[in-house]
Formats: structure tokens, C-alpha cells, sequence
């Protein structure tokens, strides 16, 4: 039996400092949001070095940074992390009535038109759960949901990913709007940024027709380029209830959609048995069918 190996007993709190520490843009920023001063940190990073008998962190100039198994150990921390909290909000929950907090995530189309009567009937129906909304593009929810900041988050699929389930909600047709004359195969454009999940759909539309288009404004809000469609300053590729609401009312210039996104509901594998999930989830879908449902008649 080995005697010189050091003692393998780390505390979660140590595990969510070297999750700050990686999240943050410096140690200084990591120990404000942490509230503890950067002393304790490093000595803490450097106690846990010490348990896990290798080098978590290199200098860099005048930064530390993280070394392969520092890396390596952030993704093990952030699982266990996860893992216990969602054990620990499902301990609480099991024999009891649905409290706590959920923490929801999505995009500004899913809050500003798919999922509205979904938030207003969960919080009828579970007034006890203290709902948190975020709104933001995908990625940054996904990342938030991997990192046990959100619950749940409602994203431009797909979401393929071993820790994580999704389930699909609504598949969204986009239509072309744009000036009554003009081409928008060589026409100026406002669209999603490159980074976004929704700009390559639009993309692969563009592939497929061979288009070049002269792109002048990227924005993550749809609202946004449809303000900027109505002044004229040119073609873009939105879905209907953002492209024919507002003051401008635009007009599809095909009739047919161009392209599609879905949007999906994502968890983690490890809270699927979170009945707060489980309820909010099912909301959204009743409410998406409903949705349908209506606009089919």
C-alpha cells in the first residue's frame, strides 16, 4: 500500500472555487464573485493541487491558467456540482409540494411568442415555485445550463450532448422580407449573428441557392432586424409573428418559408426526475400545441 499519496478529501466548496476560477476572466474577478478574498482563493486552489497530487494551474506571464488536468478537473467539478444539487432539490422535493426555485433560460423568440401563456400558467398553477427568467442566445444558455446556473432552457436545436436530454417544442418556419423590388440574392442584409444557432439555418438556405448576400447588420433580437427591414435597410429572414408584428407589419416576399429552426427544451440527464422541470416542460408543450393548434384552424 502506497503511504506518500496525499489524502484524496475535497470539499464542494473547493469544487466551486476552481469553477469560478475557470469561468472568470482572473483570479481578482473569481474571488469578488466568490465573496472571499484572493489569498483564501489561491490558497485553497493550491490546497486542492496538493489533494489531487498534480498541477492545476501554469504562469503565464503574469496570469495563472489552467493546465490539461486543471482542465480535466474543472469538467469532473462541474459534474459533481451538478449532480448534488440537483440530488439536493430533488431530496427536497420528494413527499412534498412543489417550492423552491426554477430557473429558466431562452431565446427572445421562445419568450416573446411561444412560451408567454406557458410562464403565466405555471405561475397559476404553482405559485409556490419562484420562477427566474433569463433571456439570451443559445450558446450562452447552454453554457449556463452546464455550469448549474439554469434549470432548464429553451434553445435552436438540436442539442446533442451525453449530459444533457432535450425534447423538441415547436419547429418554426422563417420567411423572406424585404423591399418590394430589388435582389436579395446581391441586396444588402440584416441578419443573426454567424455565432448563432438560427444564422446557420439561414446559411445553408443561402448554400443551396448559391446567394453572396452583402451582409450590413447582425443582431441577436429579431425585433431588431425587423425595425431595420421596415426602414428600408434591407432583406432579412425572420419568423412570421416577429417579421408581421410591430409598426411595420412587413410582408413575406415568398410565400413559402425559406428555412426552419426547433426550438428544443433542454435539462440535465441528472435532474430529469426535477418535477419542476418535469411541470414547466409540460406546459410549454401543452401551451406550443395549443399554439399550433390554433393557427392550423
Amino acid at each position: 500500500m502506497e503511504t506518500g499519496a496525499p489524502e484524496l478529501s475535497i470539499q464542494l466548496r473547493q469544487l466551486t472555487y476552481l469553477v469560478e476560477v475557470a469561468r472568470s476572466d482572473n483570479w481578482t474577478e473569481a474571488a469578488d464573485q466568490l465573496g472571499i478574498s484572493q489569498p483564501a482563493l489561491s490558497q485553497s486552489m493550491h490546497e486542492l493541487e496538493k489533494r489531487f497530487g498534480v498541477q492545476l494551474f501554469e504562469a503565464v506571464g503574469r496570469r495563472r491558467v489552467l493546465t490539461v488536468e486543471g482542465n480535466q478537473a474543472v469538467a469532473y467539478a462541474r459534474e459533481i456540482l451538478n449532480t448534488t444539487e440537483d440530488l439536493r432539490t430533488d431530496l427536497r422535493a420528494t413527499g412534498s409540494a412543489m417550492h423552491g426555485r426554477l430557473r429558466v433560460g431562452m431565446i427572445d423568440a421562445a419568450s416573446l411568442y411561444v412560451l408567454p401563456e406557458a410562464i403565466r400558467s405555471f405561475r397559476l398553477d404553482h405559485p409556490e415555485v419562484e420562477l427566474e427568467l433569463t433571456v439570451a442566445p443559445s450558446t450562452p444558455l447552454l453554457d449556463g445550463l452546464r455550469a448549474l446556473e439554469l434549470d432548464i432552457v429553451f434553445v435552436t436545436g438540436p442539442v446533442a450532448e451525453p449530459q444533457l436530454e432535450s425534447q423538441p417544442v415547436v419547429e418554426e418556419p422563417l420567411f423572406l422580407y424585404g423591399p418590394p423590388d430589388g435582389d436579395p440574392a446581391t441586396g444588402d442584409w440584416v441578419t443573426y449573428p454567424a455565432t448563432s444557432r438560427t444564422r446557420g439555418s439561414i446559411d445553408r438556405f443561402f448554400a443551396d441557392f448559391r446567394w453572396s448576400p452583402h451582409i450590413i447588420l447582425e443582431s441577436a433580437n429579431p425585433a431588431v432586424l425587423a425595425q431595420m427591414v421596415g426602414l428600408g435597410f434591407g432583406w432579412s429572414i425572420l419568423p412570421e409573428a416577429v417579421g408581421e408584428a410591430g409598426p411595420f407589419q412587413l410582408e413575406k416576399r415568398r410565400v413559402r418559408p425559406v428555412a426552419s429552426r426547433s426550438l428544443v427544451a433542454a435539462w440535465r440527464q441528472s435532474a430529469s426526475q426535477n418535477p419542476r422541470i418535469a411541470a414547466f416542460r409540460e406546459a410549454a408543450l401543452a401551451r406550443s400545441l395549443s399554439r399550433r393548434d390554433g393557427e392550423g384552424r
